[in-house]
């Protein structure tokens, strides 16, 4: 008998938090609306006192037997991730990522402080992390280890704003890459630069609207609904980079770009008016 992709996600839930090891399990979107083969993936963060071992998780999911199509334990171990095992669910590939409780809080309370203010390697963003774990839908929690940190997370720590808000503008100071592309208008030069200026103005608007910067995914879809941003933000972004790929138009792309970053460096300050214990 075949299984839907719902019921067998249920199992595999039910048989995970069977390990004595496990106190929560989280899942990245909604609990019941999966994605199509091939349209994308599941994520499920698993928090544990320790993370059971490779042979103790191994057969677990033995326990799904032919429900699912492939299993491999061990994909990736530490990092940002965690230790990663995967199983392709009707077709769904499905990523279980293991962490520690202790090593969750700390990187949460460093990223908080303000310790990590920019992306690291293969552009992950330590700040995506906190905005991952304020979403999460709790599948299972044993101690409220998951809903005492969405409780933690849930009020946007108004010195990490001030970090992140000063740090990215400071950043879009520096223009000497952008203003040397201008000049010999090189595309591929200046969308090189762009790249990497649009990111940071994008972590400085978010931090200003105090929501915690998820990742470059969906980006215009956030600022639709944000109440502090450049007029016609999302309009002018897309114009930056449709200018930008024509070299006669280069000069016109860089000037909307440097008049909605003027305009972001004084939101900044209404941002900070705006702020609960301004208020």
């Amino acid at each position: 008998m075949a299984y839907d992709t719902y019921k067998i996600i249920d199992i595999l839930i039910s048989n995970i938090s069977e390990m004595s090891e496990v106190q929560s399990i989280g899942i990245c979107g909604s609990k019941r609306s999966f994605p199509r083969a091939g349209e994308g993936d599941i994520d499920i963060f698993i928090y544990c006192d320790i993370v059971p071992s490779p042979e103790k998780r191994q057969a677990i999911l033995n326990q799904l037997g032919n429900h699912v199509q492939e299993v491999k334990v061990n994909i990736f171990e530490e990092g940002h991730w965690g230790i990663g095992d995967f199983v392709l669910i009707n077709g769904i590939e499905t990523w279980l990522m293991y962490f520690t409780v202790n090593e969750t809080v700390t990187d949460v309370e460093s990223i908080l402080s303000g310790k990590y203010p920019d992306k690291l390697d293969n552009y992950y963003y330590p700040i995506g992390r906190c905005a991952m774990l304020k979403n999460i839908n709790i599948l299972y929690d044993k101690s409220n280890f998951l809903d005492n940190l969405k409780k933690r997370l849930s009020k946007y720590p108004d010195k990490l704003g001030k970090i992140l808000i000063q740090y990215h503008l400071d950043e879009l100071d520096d223009t000497e890459d952008l203003e040397r592309a201008v000049v010999r208008k090189d595309v591929l030069f200046y969308h090189f630069a762009m790249d990497i200026a649009v990111d940071h103005f994008l972590q400085a608007l978010f931090a200003i609207n105090k929501v915690y910067f998820p990742s470059r995914k969906r980006t215009l879809d956030f600022i639709e609904n944000f109440n502090i941003k450049p007029e016609g933000c999302n309009e002018k972004l897309l114009e930056v980079i449709r200018l930008g790929g024509l070299s006669e138009e280069i000069d016109h792309s860089f000037s909307i770009w440097s008049n909605m970053v003027n305009e972001l460096k004084k939101l900044s300050n209404i941002g900070e008016i705006n702020s609960p214990s301004s208020l």
